[in-house]
């Protein structure tokens, strides 16, 4: 059952709106427990993480060559945003809601239009990144009470950024975290990922209200609940208790945003405009390089740099990747563009770690009107090697089927093996140890999904020469 319900959250789509958008350090963002809690717990294995296929990056890099005349890909028309903000989940307005409704406009009214203010920063972004994923704008909302809009948000249980990820499902979902780099304080990054996976959640619940509610205590309590209340309705399951009672507020404090948000003046609160807000651009460049030589290289400070890429933990790209997407101020984006063969020259020789290069495979998600040939042409590939990469016989290729178009990085050149005979005795930590190799190698080259072994059994390890 886990394997299939974690098979149906690995769908995938794939354009985004690249927008206006302005990244600052504001207060923390700690009060109302909102955060996620020890309910993740089984979701935080990452020892062995599955690599998610690099789509952010490269929805990214495409639209950002698309954005050259055409900047902002939502207008600056207040009208045309809030108009964005109707009619994907249904607003209930019950006891629940009202008493988040005046939780918000009486006792916690000041915090609250902080959020609204501190939103407006990136109201135009991510409900351009919403739209364009497919899943109603309206979840704006749910960054609000997720994180305040605070860029460097940590929760008690370490979820991180505007939407909270935790570390396992960070990853899960395309977002590169480690030393170099924590893309879940990338606000455009995290919005894809964000889109992405709620809108997996609502195809598995069949409910806007259940995966919300899933995205807050984990997809296994929610459906824990629902096989044990016999129910997919949330209000049910909350009155019977069947879940957490974070999550049961969750949904009411959404609806009570969302309900404010839409209509703020009836509750006596002003949008107040935030000026200067750059549209940034996202702009491949050479990695791993110290942002000292990008800055200097379009004229800006390292600080403005790093301000526009909140993520970077070091004061450089990551290495792992030949290029790497960086935000910088459109008006330096032919600039930097001019200077990557000059900045190429002066990347660091850093090697990054097999985890970290994980992440280069590229893949393709097939879309309406795809064929082999036409993606082929589209990644320089030929036919014979697209099939090869990814195990096909025939020509044939399904819509939403998710193909590899380039070699990971990590997979080696065809390795040369040896068979061994299991003895009496033996394990296979003792069988790794013995031919200098791992577990992890011996099980994928034997497609094992156990431990088990027994004597007698042919074995395929790595041979050393």
């Amino acid at each position: 059952m886990l394997q299939v319900f974690r098979a149906a959250l690995f769908l995938t789509t794939s354009s985004v709106f690249i927008s206006c958008v302005s990244y600052e350090h504001p207060e923390p963002y700690f009060a109302e427990p909102i955060a996620k809690d020890s309910l993740y717990a089984e979701d935080t294995d990452d020892s062995q993480p599955e690599v998610v296929p690099d789509e952010i990056d490269e929805v990214i890099s495409e639209k950002a060559t698309s954005i050259q005349n055409e900047p902002v890909a939502i207008g600056q028309d207040p009208d045309e945003i809030n108009e964005s903000l109707k009619g994907g989940i249904p607003l209930e307005l019950n006891d629940e809601v009202k008493r988040w409704i005046h939780y918000f406009t009486v006792k916690d009214r000041e915090r609250f239009q902080r959020f609204l203010d501190r939103g407006e920063k990136f109201k135009n972004m991510i409900v351009g990144t919403l739209k364009d994923q497919g899943v109603p704008t309206e979840l704006y909302y749910l960054a609000m009470i997720e994180s305040g809009f605070v860029v460097h948000a940590r929760s008690h249980a370490s979820a991180v950024g505007l939407w909270q990820f935790i570390k396992g499902t960070g990853k899960r979902y395309g977002l590169r975290i480690d030393r170099y780099v924590d893309e879940r304080k990338d606000p455009m990054r995290a919005t894809i990922s964000a889109s992405i996976y709620l809108s997996d959640l609502k195809n598995v619940f069949d409910s806007w209200y259940l995966a919300m509610a899933a995205y807050n205590a984990g997809e296994m309590r929610i459906l824990r609940a629902i096989m044990k209340g016999k129910t997919r309705d949330f209000w049910e399951l909350a009155r019977d208790k069947r879940l957490p009672a974070e999550t049961m507020n969750y949904i009411p404090k959404f609806l009570a945003a969302l309900t404010i948000g839409s209509n703020p003046e009836k509750y006596g609160f002003v949008i107040n405009p935030q000026p200067n807000r750059p549209i940034l651009a996202a702009v491949d460049v050479p990695s791993p390089l110290p942002l000292s030589k990008i800055a200097k290289s379009i004229g800006i400070s390292v600080k403005e740099l790093k301000t526009h890429n909140p993520h970077l933990k070091k004061n450089m790209t990551p290495p792992g990747k030949k290029d790497y997407a960086l935000w910088v101020p459109m008006q330096h984006r032919d600039n930097l563009i001019a200077a990557r063969d000059t900045l190429r020259k002066q990347t660091l020789k850093i090697k990054a770690s097999r985890s970290q290069i994980a992440g280069t495979q590229r893949y393709h998600r097939v879309r309406k009107g795809d064929t082999l040939a036409s993606i082929s042409r589209r990644y320089n590939l030929k036919i014979a090697e697209l099939k090869r990469l990814n195990g096909l016989r025939s020509n044939r290729i399904y819509h939403g089927t998710r193909l590899k178009i380039k070699p990971s990085s990590t997979s080696r050149s065809k390795v040369a093996t040896k068979n061994y005979r299991v003895r009496r005795g033996d394990n296979l930590h003792s069988i790794a140890k013995k031919f200098r190799t791992t577990v992890y190698r011996i099980k994928k080259l034997n497609r094992m999904s156990r431990n088990t072994i027994y004597a007698g059994q042919v074995l395929k390890v790595e041979s050393r020469g």
